[in-house]
C-alpha cells in the first residue's frame, strides 16, 4: 500500500516504501519459520483439528464420520483444505510443512491482507498445539486411542473439574468390539489416585463395534483436588472375526488447572 501510494505522492520517499516491504518480507518469513517449527513439535504424531472438550459434552458420545472430521477443519483451521490433509481433520508434520510452503508461494494481490491471515493462521496452529502437547495418542494393535482434557473449574468444596475427550479408530481389517476400561486418575502430588479395575464394562454405557476405519468419541470428566495430574488406562478389545482379545493402551494424558489469577 505504501508503495502505491508513493507513486501518487512523489514526496514519499522510495526508502519508506523498501522499509515497509522489508517489514512485510520479515514478517512473512517469520511466521513460515513458526509454522515449522509447529511441524517439527508434531513429527511421528497426529495432529487432531478438535474443539476443546466443554462441559456440555461430559456424558455423551458419538461415531465420528469424516463429514464431522472436515467441518471441525474448516471451523478450527480453515487454512488448510482437504487435499493438504493426509486424513480428515487432522495434520501430519509432513501436511503441515507441505502446507506452509504452498501458502508461502502463493502470489498475493493483498500483502497486509496475507500477514493478517497468517498471523490468524498461527494463532489457530498455536492452540490446536498447546491441546496437542497436553493430550496422548498411542496405536496398540491397530487401534488409535487420542485423549485430552480441559478444565472446567471448581465445584462447591474447592475441587478442580476436568472434562477429557477419546477418540478411538479401528485401523485393522477386521471389526472390533470394546469391551471394557482399564482406568487409572491420578494426582500430582501424589495425593488420592483412583483406579477402575480391569473388566469395568464400556465406556459412558457404550460398547461400540467400530469395523475397518470407523471411529468412536466420548467424553467423561473427573474432580482433582490437586491442581495438577494425570489420566492412564486401557481398553480391552474382542476381534468379531477372529475372537481375540487385545489391549489398546490410553498413555498419561495431563490434567492441568490455570493458575489462580487466571481462573
Amino acid at each position: 500500500a505504501l508503495c502505491y501510494r508513493a507513486l501518487a505522492l512523489p514526496q514519499l520517499s522510495t526508502a519508506l516504501c523498501y522499509r515497509a516491504l522489508d517489514r512485510h518480507m520479515a514478517l512473512a518469513r517469520a511466521l513460515y519459520r513458526a509454522a515449522l517449527r509447529g511441524a517439527a513439535a508434531i513429527d511421528g504424531t497426529i495432529l487432531q483439528i478438535a474443539p476443546t472438550v466443554t462441559a456440555d459434552e461430559w456424558g455423551s458420545y458419538r461415531r465420528l464420520t469424516r463429514q464431522d472430521r472436515e467441518k471441525q477443519r474448516q471451523e478450527l483451521f480453515p487454512w488448510a483444505s482437504a487435499d493438504d490433509t493426509t486424513e480428515p481433520g487432522a495434520l501430519r508434520a509432513d501436511d503441515l510443512r507441505k502446507l506452509a510452503r504452498r501458502r508461502f508461494r502463493e502470489a498475493v494481490s493483498d500483502a497486509d491482507g496475507a500477514l493478517d491471515e497468517g498471523l490468524a493462521a498461527l494463532r489457530a496452529l498455536q492452540d490446536l498445539l498447546a491441546a496437542h502437547a497436553a493430550a496422548s495418542q498411542s496405536e496398540t494393535h491397530g487401534v488409535r486411542v487420542t485423549a485430552a482434557a480441559s478444565y472446567l473449574g471448581t465445584n462447591k468444596s474447592g475441587a478442580n473439574i476436568f472434562a477429557y475427550r477419546l477418540r478411538i479408530l479401528n485401523t485393522r481389517p477386521d471389526t472390533v468390539r470394546l469391551r471394557s476400561r482399564h482406568w487409572v486418575i491420578r494426582e500430582a502430588d501424589g495425593g488420592e489416585e483412583v483406579v477402575v479395575p480391569r473388566g469395568s464394562p464400556g465406556v459412558v454405557g457404550q460398547t461400540p463395534t467400530l469395523g475397518h476405519g470407523a471411529e468412536f468419541e466420548y467424553a467423561s470428566g473427573t474432580e482433582l483436588r490437586a491442581d495438577a495430574g494425570e489420566v492412564r488406562g486401557a481398553f480391552e478389545f474382542v476381534s468379531m472375526e477372529l475372537g481375540e482379545t487385545f489391549e489398546a493402551e490410553v498413555p498419561p494424558f495431563k490434567l492441568v488447572a490455570p493458575p489462580p489469577s487466571q481462573r
